[in-house]
């Protein structure tokens, strides 16, 4: 359509231009002052045609002027929500072992270490008053393993100095034992239970192997041997009836894991490199396990298991000096007991909200 209008207009320019040449050569002389003010007069109205018939301009965009209203901010994200870790709390004490806690009830702790002297202290928690550490007496190597398998009834497995197994019970409001339980230790025991007269207790032997003994509620296994080539103590742990797990650092510095399924000891899994210490274990359910090791430079480290996979391990304390310890006694609670790098028994607990740390 533009293209056509162009084409009309310059067919007119052209057509006027011929008119006035003509005009200029045929008139006589006294006319041509005449013609050339016809010419232009003709002239002027092609070009006011031209302008009519020219397209007309695009309006502009009109602009947007800046606001003086005040831009509105974003909404705040909200707070994460669920399970926090609190701050140490310093027990004091004098100990010269990892300790190892037990629960046998809501808000019921009762943890257990090596003093100078090679007696084992007991400092136990009420859900109010942490009381002072009694003296179990003589004598032990290393860290004592315990567990809880009822109401008020505690069961402690040391390591003698004569390197074999020593069972001490708590149960109807006194302490019985020591007994020996045999075999040859080259570390502390871990023991676990899923029910009532049920022990299983895991160490490793004179050749790195890890071993296992449990009692039935009526006498003692003979030591069985599972195998494995270990670095140090290993840690167990029961999540339920005929349920047990056990994990142990290899020669060579892998995290390992043992299950026992029932009916069958399964094939051991490979958890990862790159681990220095030894590791504790707790668990609140069939589908949940929680470690705790020593990492880099003191710290505290925890992973956990959900059913499916495991996390990455992840920092969430400083200041401890060797293996740590834990226990759950319900869901969404933990509680951790470690040495600190000055020889002091530490707490720190998992809680449901930030208030309760």
């Amino acid at each position: 359509m533009l293209w056509h209008r162009k084409t009309l207009t310059t067919r007119i320019l052209r057509v006027v231009c011929w008119d006035v040449r003509l005009v200029l050569i045929k008139v006589h002389r006294r006319w041509l002052l005449p013609a050339i003010i016809g010419g232009a007069v003709l002239l002027l109205a092609t070009t006011g045609l031209f302008l009519m018939l020219r397209p007309s301009e695009p309006a502009a965009a009109s602009r947007p002027m800046p606001s003086n209203e005040p831009t509105p901010a974003p909404t705040p994200s909200p707070t994460p929500t669920g399970p926090q870790w609190s701050e140490w709390e310093n027990l004091g004490g004098s100990f010269t072992s990892a300790p190892s806690v037990a629960s046998w009830g809501v808000n019921r702790l009762d943890v257990f270490a090596q003093a100078p002297g090679q007696t084992m202290l007991h400092q136990a928690y009420d859900g109010t008053t942490w009381y002072s550490p009694a003296d179990l007496g003589p004598a032990i190597v290393d860290a004592p393993g315990a567990v809880a398998w009822g109401p008020d009834r505690l069961d402690i497995l040391v390591r003698g100095t004569d390197n074999q197994l020593w069972h001490k019970a708590w149960g109807g409001g006194a302490w019985v034992g020591y007994y020996p339980l045999g075999g040859f230790l080259t570390s502390s025991p871990s023991v676990a239970s899923w029910g009532e007269n049920r022990l299983d207790v895991f160490v490793r032997g004179g050749d790195n192997a890890l071993y296992h003994k449990w009692w039935d509620g009526m006498a003692w296994s003979e030591y069985e041997r599972l195998g494995g080539n270990l670095e140090g103590a290993p840690a167990a742990i029961s999540r339920g009836p005929n349920l047990i797990d056990v994990f142990f650092r290899g020669r060579d510095n892998h995290l390992y894991q043992m299950s026992y399924d029932g009916s069958a000891w399964l094939p051991t899994v490979d958890l990862g490199r790159r681990l220095h210490s030894d590791v504790a274990v707790s668990s609140w359910g069939l589908r949940r396990l929680d470690l705790f090791r020593e990492g880099d430079n003191n710290t505290l480290q925890h992973k956990s298991w959900k059913g499916m996979s495991w996390t990455r391990w992840k920092t969430i304390g400083t200041g401890i000096d060797g293996t740590p310890s834990a226990v759950a006694w319900g869901e969404n609670r933990i509680d951790v007991l470690a040495l600190g790098t000055n020889g002091r028994l530490l707490h720190k607990h998992l809680c449901v909200s930030e208030e309760l740390c």
